[in-house]
This record gives C-alpha cells, structure tokens and sequence, in this order.
C-alpha cells in the first residue's frame, strides 16, 4: 500500500483532497489512476484508506473509505534538542530522529555552536525540516508528525524542562552511561522526555554544571567521541530502547539506579 501526507484540515469523514508537490508526485511521478486505493497518513495519530476520483492539476481528489488509529506512534514522547549545526547535518538529523519516533526536534543556541543560522533564514530552515520530517513520516509510515519547534536559547530549554518527566543531557564530560533498571521504581513511567545534545565542540564546563542544578540527568555516551550527528542519533536510539517502544518493553525511572 502507498503512503501518502494529507494535512488534516483536508481530510474529513468521507472526503480528502491532496494538493501541491504531494499531488503532483501521486499523479507525474507514481502516476497513480482514478479508482485506485491508496493510504492517507495525516500526522495527527490516524490513517485512512481512500480510492482516488479525480486527478487535477496540482490537486487530487478522493473518497475515504476507512479511519483507523495508528499503530505506530512512540509511547513516550521525546523532543530532542539539537546544538545548532550546519546545515545538511541538521537536515539528516531531522530526517533519522523522525525516523525514529522522535515527538518535536528542538534547534537550540549553545555556547560553543559554531554554525549559526543566516539572518532570515530561520523561518526557511524550520519550514525545510518540516518537509523532511513528512518525507521521513511516509518513509517509516510513522502515524505522528514530528514537530519543529522555534530556534531556542541555551537558558530557555532549561527553563522548559520543568515540564518534562526526565531531562537528559548526553554529555562527553559525564561520568556515568544511562542506564535503567525495571526493579524497585520510585516514579511513573516517563511519557516526556527531554534529550539535549551538543554542537561540533559539545557543551561547555559551565553548561553541563547549570543543566545538572536545572535537574538535568547528566549521561555519556560510551568511551568514544561521537560526531555530532552520530551521538544524536544513538542517543535517541537509546532513550527509545529504555523508555519507548525499540525495547522489550516501556521501563520505569527508578532515579537512584538511572546512573551507575
């Protein structure tokens, strides 16, 4: 079955229409037909089964035949905060963490970020990972769109992490892997976490010491220095296998044993 974004203002319980590059790729490049059947994701939890009526120029419309919930979104919500990188890294971030189930991706200002976005381009970079983030979203036929949040300073993701369940912050001057234990839980289950990675030169001395005081766990990744773009990617892969859904099963945080 062919997958298909359909934003879900254009979707209702027996209509849908697709219009733009999505409906030039179902007509010029897979040069689906009318009557076929093909599956509408819409990035808010639900997919549909809808047949085609009619291809117009930039616009497809279809009958939708079948709702039903996805499958396929994470159990615990993760939005991951990125140390600003150049720009094809950051695009092939956004793209794996999608992949991967990630809730929100978070462009984040720190210390030692070296590349910066051009003056007006913010508002481009954050509309391009969107597009990636929905190019990744039919990929992995996910049932959730990750969001893109604003560009953020270092100071304000700390402030925010009040609202998470866990906040950790993969650090290379840390001391300790992360680690969970199902034994003895003295909290809930997590359903947010918060995971904050640095740019090229990582995080400062000062940075790790104010998000540890902001009661960010502080956890390395392994002996090894990881490139940027690595160490994002298996940090997330991590903190889906302990908390969410590439494990054997959702853990409890169990603080006094998250770090050994």
């Amino acid at each position: 079955m062919r997958y298909f974004f359909a934003d879900p203002s254009q979707i209702s319980s027996s209509r849908a229409v697709i219009e733009g590059a999505e409906a030039s790729h179902i007509k010029n490049v897979m040069r689906l037909t009318t009557g076929e059947t093909i599956c509408l994701v819409d990035g808010t939890g639900f997919e549909y089964l809808a047949r085609i009526d009619r291809l117009l120029p930039g616009r497809v419309e279809l009958s939708v035949t079948a709702r039903t919930p996805s499958p396929r979104i994470a159990p615990v919500r993760i939005h991951a905060a990125q140390g600003y990188l150049k720009d094809k890294k950051m695009d092939r971030i956004v793209r794996q963490l999608s992949e991967l189930g990630v809730a929100r991706f978070i462009p984040l200002i720190s210390e030692r970020a070296v590349a910066r976005p051009a003056s007006g381009r913010a508002s481009y970079r954050q509309e391009r990972w969107r597009k990636i983030s929905i190019e990744a979203l039919k990929q992995c036929r996910r049932g959730d769109l990750m969001g893109v949040e604003d560009l953020t300073g270092f100071g304000n993701l700390l402030d925010a992490g009040r609202a998470y369940d866990l906040r950790i912050m993969f650090w290379e001057g840390a001391e300790h892997a992360l680690t969970a234990q199902r034994a003895a839980p003295t909290v809930p289950v997590a359903q947010s976490v918060l995971v904050v990675l640095g740019p090229e030169g990582g995080f400062s001395d000062r940075e790790a010491a104010a998000a540890e005081a902001a009661g960010f766990w502080i956890a390395k990744l392994g002996p090894r220095i990881l490139r940027a773009e690595t160490a994002a990617v298996a940090a997330c892969a991590i903190v889906q296998y302990l908390f969410g859904d590439l494990g054997p099963g959702q853990k409890s945080l169990d603080k006094e044993r998250l770090t050994e």
